[in-house]
């Protein structure tokens, strides 16, 4: 998302690049005309960095509050945010980041933890942070085939807290007798290289009104990955803080994984997509990953649990060569453009198995000026606004672009403002 004109129709792509060819691969053979008006290249200007340097320069970042524990104004949430989300555009607002305001109420048989506004950051439901990418891809087409690979990497991480867990920190309610509060958290990574095969054409029609099907098969290799399923948490005695043992803590896990350097992954791919053209419409459809399970001969595989008589974490048994797989989330995007002389309006819905988004984005061109505006149900179901312009000087454009997002861990939104110059 280095596109500020982009970013000013709220993620919405109104041209054939990039991203609509990545997920639908009939969009190879589809003309540009179809949907005019894409840069050859886009350039980002970083201001987002030069804010972030001035109020927290090289030389002092050792000692800066914001990554010096031992200060006072240390908030590993700013933190956290600051690591999912780089700092590349310019924050007009960002919203108020939860602070220590943590009160505690303990009794003889009682115990309550009110955790103030950072009650706002207790996920209500499953929480994850997932991506499925391909970093580099290199598929030469010649007369609608293409022969290439790719790099490829997938990631998921997903958090449950359990019902006690969750009315315990979400909702300040006191602490029960004999009850366990725990957590379950799932995890996989892994990444490798895939060659790949595919053709795209048109398969009736012309470029004014044409139907056209793609197709691509990758042999998935896999480099490395792991993945692992965990529950812990504690159990309450009958007397909280009483008795010989007023909490026993739990925990259970299953981890398998295979290293770089083991027997590669393998699994067998594909993506189809379909585009539609009549006139100034242009539909399309287009689904990734589909059939993608990995085969990995050469795993390890352990179960452990936590031994309250050693007080540590024990490993039960480890098994290896063992054969395990894994999956690549199937993605899907459709999408709609209509362009009618100089106002261009369009839609989509997009999903890479990590929930759902909706984006709806208009342009309307005024010789070399454009003004742009959109809207996005993003994947936690909250509604964003974006607005912005561009001015048109020869093969340049310098477009700005200011998009609202729920960044912040406690899921309030924030104003960034996007800048980029594009070659036409």
């Amino acid at each position: 998302m280095t596109d500020a004109r982009r970013i000013g129709m709220g993620g919405l792509s109104l041209t054939i690049d990039g991203r609509l060819t990545r997920y639908n691969p009939a969009y190879g053979a589809v003309p540009s005309s179809a949907a005019p008006g894409g840069a050859k290249a886009t350039i980002p200007l970083p201001f987002g960095l030069v804010q972030f340097f001035h109020d927290h320069p090289i030389s002092t970042l050792s000692k800066d509050p914001l990554f010096n524990p031992d200060s006072a104004a240390f908030n590993p949430v700013a933190v956290l945010d600051l690591f999912l989300n780089p700092p590349i555009f310019y924050q007009v607002t960002t919203p108020p980041e939860p602070t220590n305001n943590v009160a505690f109420g303990v009794g003889r048989d009682s115990f309550q933890i009110n955790l103030g506004a950072s009650q706002a950051l207790v996920p209500a439901g499953e929480f994850g942070i997932n991506g499925s990418s391909r970093p580099l891809s290199i598929e030469p087409s010649f007369a609608g085939f293409k022969v290439g690979a790719m790099l490829w990497l997938d990631d998921q991480v997903d958090l449950q807290l359990g019902d006690s867990l969750l009315a315990l920190l979400k909702n300040a309610h006191p602490a029960a007798h004999l009850t366990q509060y725990d957590v379950t958290a799932n995890a996989l990574i892994q990444g490798g290289f895939a060659p790949t095969v595919g053709w795209a054409g048109r398969v009736a029609g012309n470029d004014q009104k044409g139907f056209y099907l793609g197709a691509s098969l990758h042999y998935y290799f896999g480099v490395a990955y792991g993945n692992s399923t965990d529950q812990g948490g504690f159990t309450t005695g009958n007397t909280i803080f009483g008795g010989s043992n007023p909490l026993t803590p739990n925990f259970t896990g299953e981890a398998s994984y295979s290293k770089w350097g083991n027997s590669f992954g393998h699994g067998v791919g594909g993506d189809v997509g379909f585009a539609w053209v009549s006139g100034p419409i242009l539909f399309g459809v287009g689904v990734n990953d589909i059939g993608a399970t990995l085969t990995w001969p050469d795993s390890r595989v352990d179960f452990v649990h936590y031994d309250t008589t050693q007080s540590k974490i024990v490993t039960d048994s480890s098994h290896l060569n063992v054969q395990t797989t894994s999956k690549l989330p199937v993605s899907y995007l459709a999408n709609v453009i209509y362009t009618l002389g100089g106002t261009t309006v369009g839609a989509d819905i997009f999903s890479a198995g990590q929930g759902t988004e909706l984006h709806l984005g208009a342009e309307q061109r005024f010789g070399p000026f454009a003004l742009r505006g959109g809207l996005e149900r993003d994947e936690q179901k909250i509604l964003q606004f974006a607005f912005g312009g561009g001015l048109r000087f020869g093969i340049f454009s310098l477009d700005v672009g200011f998009w609202t997002q729920s960044y912040s861990l406690s899921g309030q939104r924030s104003l960034t403002m996007a800048t980029s110059i594009s070659i036409y």
